[in-house]
């Protein structure tokens, strides 16, 4: 089968590899000319990833050569994203496109699959959503990894988990792609908060009610705008949330960390000198959640210390200034 992934960054690298593992024709498809020479002639990326058994992984930047595609696999920046698939969209016909993006668009404040649907005409039963706790860096050396496939058709899913699944990578199925998408999105910014606590020195017992009323915290605002509270407790919930705010290796965990020293944003992003989709998209949440007047404490919190440095003891105070309350709200 012929397969088209676009954007060769880390996570697409690594999809291009499973995919080509498993024996399907891959084309990554690049804006950058180096990066398209770099692949076919070395099999290998331009910053030095090398594809194995690559003879059926090639590259180009001619959105033509996508069209023989049956899925195609979308791992861009929440940013580019609109600009790429405007390039990549009015070209192709019945193939099915899958939302490997993690985040909201800046301006609009759409998940990718609502830019896709409502704006690029692609009808829901040819939109997948892939999230869950798929750190690159771990893929890239094999270990066992789950992964969600989320969508309307159930024909097409059942397929495209055949399509990527092999010994150490694991698709789950979900029909919630709005609950899927949007934990992918939000556990960025909590895990921004979870770096941030954890550099600040806290207990164990402190990170264990940080990490729970940060999963509330994003059940409830993604219930707000439609999604299945179910979800969360999946792998594309409670599985990517723990895995990304755990991880010293994850961009947005490195750039709660950099806040808690007291950096500014701009010095914290240039410290973590790599994409931090959370910042962008709590401040985007931060707006949709005051529109819909829903209280996110916590994501509060971390919009104040964007704006000046914290104490410790201040940063505490997201807990001890609370009324007492249910442990679980089943509802609302």
């Amino acid at each position: 089968m012929k397969i088209a992934v676009i954007g060769s960054g880390k996570f697409g690298r690594v999809l291009a590899q499973i995919l080509g593992e498993n024996g399907h024709e891959v084309i990554i498809y690049s804006r950058r000319q180096t990066e398209v020479n770099s692949i076919n002639k070395d099999k290998k990326s331009s910053s030095g990833f090398k594809f194995n058994n690559a003879s059926n992984i090639w590259a180009t930047n001619e959105v033509a050569d996508l069209s023989s595609a049956v899925y195609i696999l979308i791992s861009v920046s929440s940013k580019d994203f609109r600009e790429v698939m405007g390039s990549v969209v009015p070209g192709m016909s019945s193939q099915v496109f899958v939302s490997c993006v993690k985040g909201f668009e800046e301006s609009t404040g759409k998940l990718m699959t609502e830019i896709l649907n409502s704006d690029f005409g692609i009808s829901e039963d040819r939109l997948v959503v892939l999230s869950g706790p798929n750190l690159s860096k771990e893929l890239s050396n094999f270990e066992l990894t789950g992964t969600v496939l989320a969508g309307k058709n159930n024909d097409i899913l059942q397929e495209l988990a055949e399509v990527l699944k092999n010994n150490y990578f694991i698709p789950y199925l979900n029909n919630d792609m709005n609950g899927v998408e949007m934990g992918g999105a939000l556990k960025n910014i909590y895990a921004i908060v979870s770096g941030y606590f954890h550099q600040k020195g806290v207990g164990e017992n402190t990170i264990g009610l940080l990490l729970t009323k940060c999963l509330e915290e994003m059940r409830l605002f993604s219930q707000a705008k439609g999604a299945n509270s179910s979800t969360f407790l999946g792998l594309s919930g409670v599985g990517d949330f723990f895995s990304t705010a755990l991880s010293k290796d994850s961009r947005n965990y490195r750039f709660g960390a950099s806040l808690a020293k007291d950096l500014s944003v701009e010095e914290a992003l240039k410290e973590v000198n790599d994409t931090v989709e959370g910042y962008q998209t709590s401040l985007i949440v931060f707006e949709e959640a005051q529109k819909v007047n829903l209280n996110l404490e916590i994501l509060n919190f971390l919009i104040s210390v964007y704006e000046s440095a914290k104490s410790l003891e201040e940063a505490k105070e997201i807990f001890r200034g609370k009324l007492i309350e249910e442990d679980i709200k089943l509802k609302g």
